[in-house]
């Protein structure tokens, strides 16, 4: 398996293009492990990944796979979001809701 760190991709797609058109490959599947952007600008998964990519450079990242093959799939991984497991744990036990 190859993978490609964010630096790689952080300017162009291309890196990743190129490797997938060797491949001979023409169609893909999209995993987004939301944790993979950079906490630094939002925290969204599980885990708070510092030096990712940004939103924008993930959003151009998959605009340029679909530019370039078919798309086939899409799967969005780890997002579960703070307030929603903090309310959770704040409402447990509570009248009317257990």
């Amino acid at each position: 398996m190859t993978a490609f760190a964010p630096d790689t991709l952080r300017a162009s797609t291309r890196p990743l293009t190129d490797w997938l058109t060797a491949t001979g490959c023409t169609r893909v599947a999209v995993h987004f492990d939301v944790d993979t952007i950079d906490s630094n600008e939002a925290g969204l998964g599980l885990g708070q990944v510092p030096g990712g990519l940004t939103k924008a450079q993930t959003r151009r990242v998959v605009r340029d796979l679909d530019a370039a093959f078919d798309v086939v799939g899409l799967t969005i991984a780890e997002f579960v979001p703070r307030q929603v497991l903090h309310l959770q744990q704040t409402l447990a036990g509570f009248p009317l809701l257990s």
